[in-house]
This record gives C-alpha cells, sequence and structure tokens, in this order.
C-alpha cells in the first residue's frame, strides 16, 4: 500500500476517533451537569436530553463500527485488491456516524436554549 493510502486510512480513524472522544465527553458533561442546567418544568427538555443522549451514544457506536470496518479493510485477504476508504463498508458507518453526531449536537443546543 503506498504512502497516500496509508494516510488516507490514518485520517480517517483519526477522525473518527475524535468524533467518538466528543460524543462521549459531551454525555459525560450533560448528565453530569443536567441538574444545573435544565431547571425548567417543561417535560421537553428533559425528552430532547434524553433523545441527544441517544444520538450521541448512535454516533459512537457508528464510529466503533467505523473503525472495525477500517481495520477489516486494512486486513485483506488478496493484496492485489486495492483497499480504499471509500468501501460501502467504510462508508455507510462513517456518514451515520456523523449524521447522528451533528443531530446530537443539535438537540444539545436545542435544551441549552429551551433550558434558559
Amino acid at each position: 500500500m503506498n504512502d497516500l493510502r496509508k494516510t488516507a486510512f490514518e485520517f480517517a480513524r483519526d477522525t473518527t476517533k475524535q468524533l467518538i472522544t466528543l460524543a462521549t465527553g459531551i454525555i459525560a458533561l450533560e448528565i453530569t451537569f443536567s441538574k444545573d442546567f435544565v431547571t425548567t418544568p417543561d417535560q421537553t427538555v428533559y425528552v430532547y436530553a434524553l433523545l441527544s443522549w441517544l444520538a450521541f451514544l448512535a454516533s459512537v457506536f457508528f464510529g466503533v463500527w467505523t473503525l472495525m470496518a477500517l481495520t477489516g479493510t486494512l486486513e485483506a485477504e488478496k493484496e492485489s485488491v486495492p483497499v480504499s476508504i471509500r468501501g460501502k463498508n467504510i462508508k455507510l458507518p462513517s456518514i451515520l456516524q456523523i449524521i447522528s453526531f451533528v443531530v446530537g449536537l443539535t438537540l444539545t443546543v436545542i435544551v441549552g436554549v429551551k433550558s434558559i
């Protein structure tokens, strides 16, 4: 495998790991400080907070799936088959990770706005 492909896999891995780290960190912060910022009696704030946690959890799940797909692609059975980060087995979980992360962020912002 040439250096550009190796670099592409490293960048894809690093981006995936960064999103996993951010998602787990945001979940931890939201749960830890939820009593401080969720002070409104409006039940929709709690629903949005729960949905944001679920979206971030989904992002973590899809991120782990992406890392596993990257590993599986690198460990190709036939060396004559070119490996790429653009395969369906990598693109699908990666796109789902990004979408669920953005949904989680959006829901977190909604929680913040509604709890003011």
